[in-house]
């Protein structure tokens, strides 16, 4: 059943445009949504990968304690996935607490996704291009959907 729904969840990811290698706010979503009905618990990474056009790559640990690093072409297929058992103490966030995160973004200023990374300190870093197409970095804690750092690059 997870294989079906999670098939369902990659043709709507694949359907969007993201030869950009960006996801706009509602496909970064879809993705956390295809990543929680795979079935990870803690989310560590989403990435709308530009070395392969319209790859996504998302990471995170299983219920069961399992690493797992699935990518998902754009035809919507699973291209590569990964499973690692981990002796270290898993670190990560709920699916929806990422998406509150990508939310507290969006209303920073970014309207484009390209990354969305925890680490095991608890700071979370998204990254993405506002609507003039500018580079922007946010940097927040686990703790609070306050930024702590809001950078654009030009």
């Amino acid at each position: 059943m997870k294989t079906l729904t999670a098939l369902g969840l990659i043709a709507g990811i694949a359907a969007t445009p993201l030869a950009m290698a960006d996801a706009r706010l509602d496909d970064a979503k879809n993705a956390v949504a295809l990543g929680k009905d795979y079935g990870i618990v803690e989310f560590r990474s989403i990435e709308f990968d530009d070395d392969y056009w319209g790859e996504t790559e998302i990471e995170g640990w299983l219920e069961d304690g399992w690493y797992v690093e699935v990518e998902i072409d754009s035809n919507g297929n699973i291209d590569r996935e990964k499973r690692t058992r981990s002796e270290r103490e898993s670190y990560g966030l709920s699916a929806d607490a990422v998406v509150n995160y990508l939310d507290a973004a969006s209303r920073e200023g970014m309207v484009w996704f390209e990354d969305f990374d925890v680490n095991s300190r608890g700071f979370i870093d998204i990254e993405g291009e506002d609507d003039r197409g500018q580079d922007l970095d946010i940097d927040f804690r686990s703790d609070s959907l306050e930024p702590i750092r809001v950078e654009w690059d030009d």
